[in-house]
This record gives structure tokens, C-alpha cells and sequence, in this order.
């Protein structure tokens, strides 16, 4: 469908009506954003294993702290054989599906969805249960285990949860997942297939085995001294990200549905993009040709002009090719308007929370039109020539503006935008 197509066939608008987060700043959305207002940094030494026990040679995450699930989830049974990822989606979900004020029943309950994403989904029971079977044998292994370690268990559970029985299925795009699903969203209520829905991201992968794999990709970063100063984006001397996890979950909704309930409202999403590099399973493309079409998408179905964007929530990861292409494309795509762009990276604070990412970073974008002030960059010391834009370094700026862009980019050459605009009654 081309742009124009989908803007005739669809004056639905969409907004944000409820937001949730569970991060290494916080076990909630108030607390999430207080702290990176503030230059909170959740990378720290990793406790829940010994790295040096794996040969690993990197100590730091960004590791979700006191997390707490029995007191967000009451059925203690289905806790048990959740994977951690699970619990951080579900913490999420249920905390924006409360600030949204939405009542499901058997009237409504068909017209509400999740769509809630995850880049690896239930590993650590992955790698639990598979330790039992080679360990202890077949009959050891949990009946239970199959359909809570899929990639669909945080989808699935969310809707035993909440009721809804609307459009529900998981995406699945590596470090873009969390994006993706907002436009997934955002086209599922365009298209009228459902009036509200819960979309976001999970991610629990602070495991040894994906720990060992990211260093030997070359891509984390060398701690310093002191830890938290270890993931720098944009920095002459950025050396690559710290990894991070949680989950971040949003309501969103048809505008005539949520002003018709007295809903709350963040922000309107007004695009939504996605495209493949189609270069590298995992280095992006020079110029980011998929990051600068997923952009374009978003740019046409919102019929939004470039120059009302003032703010923008980028992947930022601090590896050295990373940074360059994401600034290299955004050079390409609004021109002379880039030195007019404030752009910031959280994961300094978050770590890279991986398919849970995108989803924290949209909701930090319709923060930040909503609130006008806009979280910094960490870290930031030493600038790049080659990198030659505003970073908001370091603290926190008071910024107004109409329209603010996310974008995301993972591993397998995915790449995913979303476009807000600021919402006046």
C-alpha cells in the first residue's frame, strides 16, 4: 500500500494513552524517566553470574535491580514458569495498560490487542532446560517449559492478563523489535482491526552465553573507570555498547476511542517504518539506506515535514561504525536541518536493552514532547569530527518542539522508525 493509499483508506489517529517500563533506572515508567532526567546510569559490575568464570573479559551490564514480580503479577502459579523475560513484559504491560484507564470486557474485549515483541525471547529457560536434560534426562524436563520459553510467551500472557482478545502476535526484528511493534500497531489501528492495543518490547539476555557471544563480535564496550562512564555514543573515543535488559510497554489507541473515555494522552504516533539493509548479517550498510527508507516511511505516512522535527531519540550504541551510519544517514535525509536537531542516546543510563530498546525509546520521545525537556547523552567528552551533531551532552535540556523521531537498528540488517507528534486538545 503506498502512502497516499493508506492515508485514504484511514483518518484513524493514534495516540498514546498509557505507558510502562521496567530498566536498570528503574522498575517503572515515573521512576525510569526521573532518573535519566537526571544522569542516572543503571551499568554497573554484572552480578547475576561470574564473567570471569566464562572467560568473558568484559565485568559490566546494565542489570534490572530489586525487580520485584509478584507484586505487579498476581497469579503466582503462572510466575513460576514464566522466563525472567516474561516477567519484565508483563510488569510493563500491566503497568501502561493501568495508566491508560482502559476497562476490557466482554463488550470491548475482541477490539483490544498486544502485540509485544522480544529479540531472543526466553533464553534463560532455553538454556535451563537444556542443562536439565543433558544433566538429569527427559523425564526432568517441564511440561511447561515449551510455551513459556517462545519468543510469543510475553504476548500470550499479557492477554490472559488484561483480557484482550484483539490482534495479538509478537515481532520479532533483533535490536529493532520494539519500534517495529509500535508500527505494527499503528497500522493495525489505521486499518481499523482493533481500537486500542498494548505494544512494546522485552529482552533478558544478561546470560553467559550471550555475554561470551557479544565479545567475541567485538562490539561491547572496555570498562573504565568508574564503570557507569563506559558506554559513550557519539564520542571520539566510543568503543562499543554495555548490555542492558527490561522491558518498556505502551497503550495506544484511536484517538475518537480514547477522547470518548477521557483518556490520557502522551503524544499522537503519526509514522511508523521499517526496512532491511540488505547488506550484512551484521554490520549496517555505510550509508544506512534501510535506516534512511524505514525514516522516509514514517515521514510519508505522517505528512509531516521534516523541519518540525526538533528531537530525536537515536539507536546510539556507541560502537565506532554504528554512530557513523546513523549520523551519516541522518546527514542524507534532513540536510542542513541535522544542525538544527537535538538528538540523544539513553543507552549510557539503560545499557542496550536489545528488543525492549526501541519500545523505551519511543515512549522517552513522547516524554519528551510532552514535558519538554529531553534526557542527555552520557559520557560525552571528547567529540568526533566526523560526528559532528548535537548530543545533548551530559544534562538534561528543556526542549519544545512539535514533532520528535525514534529510530532503531539490529542485527540481520533491521532497521525501524516511529514518528510522534506533539498532541493539542
Amino acid at each position: 500500500m503506498t502512502a497516499d493509499a493508506f492515508r485514504a483508506n484511514s483518518g484513524r489517529r493514534v495516540v498514546i494513552t498509557g505507558v510502562g517500563a521496567v530498566t536498570p533506572v528503574g522498575n517503572d515508567m515515573p521512576t525510569t524517566w526521573q532518573n535519566l532526567l537526571a544522569g542516572e546510569s543503571g551499568v554497573d559490575r554484572i552480578k547475576r553470574f561470574d564473567p570471569e568464570a566464562w572467560g568473558a573479559k568484559s565485568p559490566i551490564a546494565a542489570e534490572v535491580k530489586d525487580f520485584d514480580p509478584e507484586s505487579v503479577l498476581p497469579d503466582a502459579k503462572a510466575l513460576r514458569h514464566m522466563d525472567l523475560n516474561t516477567q519484565y513484559a508483563m510488569s510493563a504491560g500491566i503497568e501502561a495498560f493501568s495508566d491508560s484507564g482502559l476497562t476490557i470486557n466482554e463488550d470491548n474485549q475482541h477490539r483490544v490487542g498486544i502485540i509485544f515483541g522480544s529479540g531472543g525471547g526466553g533464553m534463560e529457560l532455553v538454556t535451563r532446560w537444556q542443562d536439565t536434560l543433558v544433566e538429569r534426562g527427559a523425564r526432568r524436563v517441564s511440561p511447561f517449559a515449551m510455551p513459556n520459553l517462545i519468543a510469543d510467551a510475553a504476548s500470550g500472557h499479557l492477554s490472559i492478563a488484561t483480557g484482550a482478545t484483539g490482534p495479538n502476535f509478537s515481532p520479532t526484528s533483533a535490536c529493532a523489535t520494539g519500534a517495529n511493534a509500535v508500527a505494527d500497531g499503528l497500522l493495525q489501528i489505521k486499518a481499523g482491526r482493533a481500537d486500542a492495543l498494548i505494544v512494546g518490547g522485552s529482552e533478558a539476555i544478561i546470560l553467559p552465553l550471550f555475554h561470551v557471544c557479544f565479545e567475541r563480535m567485538g562490539v561491547l564496550a572496555t570498562p573504565a573507570e568508574p564503570l557507569s562512564t563506559s558506554c559513550a555514543p557519539y564520542d571520539l573515543h566510543r568503543n562499543g555498547f554495555v548490555p542492558g535488559e527490561g522491558a518498556a510497554a505502551m497503550m495506544i489507541e484511536d484517538l475518537d476511542h480514547a477522547l470518548a473515555r477521557g483518556a490520557p494522552i502522551y503524544a499522537e504516533v503519526v509514522g511508523g517504518g521499517s526496512a532491511n539493509d540488505a547488506h550484512d548479517i551484521a554490520q549496517p550498510e555505510s550509508h544506512g539506506r534501510g535506516l534512511m527508507v524505514s525514516v522516509q516511511q514514517a515521514l510519508e505516512e505522517s505528512n509531516i515535514d521534516p523541519t518540525q522535527i526538533g528531537y530525536v531519540s537515536t539507536h546510539g550504541t556507541a560502537t565506532r561504525l554504528g554512530d557513523l551510519v546513523e549520523v551519516t544517514a541522518m546527514r542524507r535525509m534532513f540536510g542542513s536541518h541535522v544542525d538544527d536537531l537535538a538528538l540523544s542516546s539513553i543507552k549510557p543510563a539503560t545499557g542496550h536493552m536489545m528488543g525492549a530498546s526501541g519500545a523505551l525509546e519511543v515512549i522517552i520521545s513522547a516524554m519528551v514532547l510532552k514535558e519538554g525537556v529531553a534526557p542527555p547523552t552520557l559520557n560525552y567528552n571528547t567529540p568526533d569530527p566526523e560526528l559532528d551533531v548535537d548530543v545533548i551532552p551530559n544534562v538534561a535540556r528543556e526542549l519544545q518542539t512539535e514533532a520528535a523521531l525514534s529510530f532503531s537498528v539490529g542485527l540481520g540488517g533491521h532497521n525501524a522508525a516511529v514518528l510522534l507528534k506533539r498532541y493539542v486538545a
